[in-house]
C-alpha cells in the first residue's frame, strides 16, 4: 500500500476527525454547504436521528436508568458521481471515497474539507483521528488460491482442512499497538457480493464496477488505525498524525498479504 498499485484492492476508505461538540451545528449548514459547493461537494443532504443515552439518577444509582432522548444532526455533502463525501455531525466529520487514487490525495482532500469547516465553526481540539481501508481480495483461482494471497495466520482453519470441504465464513482480527497508534486489523474471507463489515456501511457512495463484479469467495482486509487523545486543533498536527496513521495501516497490511498478491495488483 506504499506506492499506487495498477488494480489496487483497496475499494473503501474513511477518515475521521472527532472534535469538541458543536451542538448548533445546522445554523453553521449554509456556509458550510456554500464552501463544499465550490470545493466539488455539491450534493448536499441532511439529516435528524434520534440517540438514546441511559444515565443514572442523581445521588441514587440503584435506581434504574432513566433514558435521554437526543436530536443527532448530520450535513452530508457528496461529488456528483457519488465517489466521494463528507458527513458533518456535532462531534466528527469524516471523508469516505470508493476511488482511491493516493494516500496524498486523500490526505489532502480529507484536509481541505477539514478546514472548510473549521473556518466556519471555529473548532477548539480534537479527541480522536481514525483512518480505515478496505481492500478486496479475489484470487484467479478462487477459494484454492487464498494461500498464496493472504498470510496463513489470517486464514483460519481453510488451509488445514481437506481439499473436498469449503469454508463458508472466516473471521481473524489482531489488535496491534504501535509506538504512536493502535490499529485492529481484521481480515474476513466469505462468499457472495463484496460488502462491509457489519460496523461499517457507507453513506451517500457507490461501489465503483470492478468491485461491485464481484460475487464468489474473496476476503476482505479491513485495516483500522487510530490516535486517541485531546490536542488543540491544529490542521498540520492533524496532517502529521494521518502519516502516523498511514504508517499504521501499512505495517498490518503487509503483514497480512503475500508477495504474489502485491505482484498481481502491480500487474
Amino acid at each position: 500500500m506504499g506506492q499506487k498499485m495498477k488494480n489496487a484492492p483497496v475499494y473503501f476508505t474513511i477518515a475521521q476527525v472527532r472534535h469538541n461538540p458543536v451542538l448548533r451545528l445546522g445554523s453553521y449548514a449554509p456556509d458550510i454547504q456554500d464552501r463544499m459547493r465550490k470545493a466539488g461537494y455539491p450534493d448536499f443532504k441532511k439529516s435528524v436521528s434520534m440517540a438514546f443515552t441511559l444515565t443514572a439518577q442523581m445521588g441514587d444509582p440503584s435506581q434504574p436508568h432513566n433514558p435521554v432522548v437526543e436530536q443527532v444532526e448530520r450535513l452530508m455533502f457528496f461529488s456528483t458521481d457519488s465517489t466521494k463525501g463528507f458527513i458533518v455531525e456535532q462531534n466528527a466529520l469524516s471523508f469516505h471515497t470508493t476511488e482511491y487514487d493516493t494516500f496524498e490525495t486523500f490526505s489532502d482532500e480529507f484536509m481541505r474539507g477539514l478546514a472548510i469547516v473549521h473556518e466556519c465553526v471555529t473548532l477548539a481540539h480534537t479527541e480522536r483521528i481514525g483512518l480505515r481501508y478496505l481492500d478486496a481480495v479475489v484470487p484467479p483461482e478462487g477459494e484454492d488460491g487464498l494461500p498464496d494471497f493472504l498470510a496463513p495466520g489470517v486464514l483460519g482453519l481453510s488451509s488445514r482442512l481437506p481439499s473436498d470441504v469449503r469454508v463458508s465464513h472466516s473471521f481473524s482480527e489482531t489488535h496491534i499497538q504501535a509506538a504512536e497508534c493502535n490499529v485492529l486489523a481484521r481480515t474476513i474471507i466469505q462468499g457472495g457480493p463484496l460488502g462491509f463489515p457489519m460496523d461499517l456501511q457507507p453513506i451517500g457512495v457507490k461501489i465503483i464496477d470492478r468491485f461491485g463484479k464481484i460475487n464468489g469467495i474473496h476476503a476482505i482486509i479491513d485495516t483500522d488505525a487510530s490516535i486517541e487523545g485531546r490536542y488543540s486543533f491544529d490542521l498540520e498536527h492533524i496532517k502529521s498524525q494521518l502519516k502516523i496513521l498511514r504508517e499504521g495501516v501499512g505495517v498490518a497490511f503487509e503483514a497480512t498479504v503475500m508477495p504474489l498478491a502485491v505482484s498481481a495488483w502491480n500487474d
